[in-house]
Order: structure tokens, then sequence, then C-alpha cells
């Protein structure tokens, strides 16, 4: 019975995700479209294609190695925190409380960069006697 269930669960996280890709692939055609029809390529659109990218590479990852790195999720949040910072009214504090959290995803990455230095580390060998 257990066995069922995860492959139901399976097979439903995968046509999920199958649902994520295509949606990512229509906003990734509407945003060029967009530029091409007004003729203009914007910063934001730019941003935008970008985040839909690293959406797109987390769903192939997803795909080839059953797993969602944690580290595309943080990159997805800094692009879309930092173009929200760039291109919509932000005054005040909430500009500070918006790059401070851009810090903090910044040092999740480092920490996730270094994390196995860190919990691998082995100590110095000790000579056999």
């Amino acid at each position: 019975m257990n066995n069922i269930i995860y492959q139901l669960t399976s097979l439903v996280e995968k046509a999920l995700h199958l649902v994520i890709l295509a949606m990512v692939l229509f906003l990734c055609g509407y945003e060029i479209n967009y530029a091409i029809s007004s003729g203009v390529i914007k910063v934001q659109n730019v941003l935008m294609l970008f985040i839909y990218l690293e959406i797109m590479q987390m769903v192939n990852i997803f795909f080839s190695t059953g797993k969602i790195p944690v580290r595309y999720p943080l990159y997805i949040g800094m692009f879309a925190l930092a173009r929200h910072i760039s291109f919509d009214t932000v005054e005040g504090l909430d500009s500070l409380y918006l790059s401070a959290s851009i810090a903090l995803l910044s040092l999740a990455l480092v920490a996730l960069a270094y994390r196995d230095k860190l919990v691998n580390k082995k100590g110095p060998e000790l000579p056999e006697l």
C-alpha cells in the first residue's frame, strides 16, 4: 500500500513540475513577445527572463536527479527582491529591509557553498600504533 501511495505522489509531483515548466515557458514567451512588439528591451524584462531561466533549470535538475537544490530558490528570491527594489516604488525603511533580505540570502548561499567543507571536515589522521 505504501508503494502505491509513493508512486501516486511521485506521479503527481512530476505532473505538477511539468505544469510549472509549461507556465514558465508561456511567461517567457510572453516577455519576449512584449519586448518585440513594444520595440523596447528593458532591464526588468531581462531580469524576469533570468528568473524564468532559473526556474527552468530547477525543474530540469529535478527531472534529471529527482531533487531540487536549495540554492535555486535562493537565487530566484534574490533576483526577485533586486527587481522589486529597482523598479517598484520602495521608500524609507522598506528599502533597507529588502536590501537586508538580499544580504541574508547571499549569506545563505555562501553557507551552502562551504557546508561540505564544514560538515565533512576531517581531523588530522592519527598514526597507527
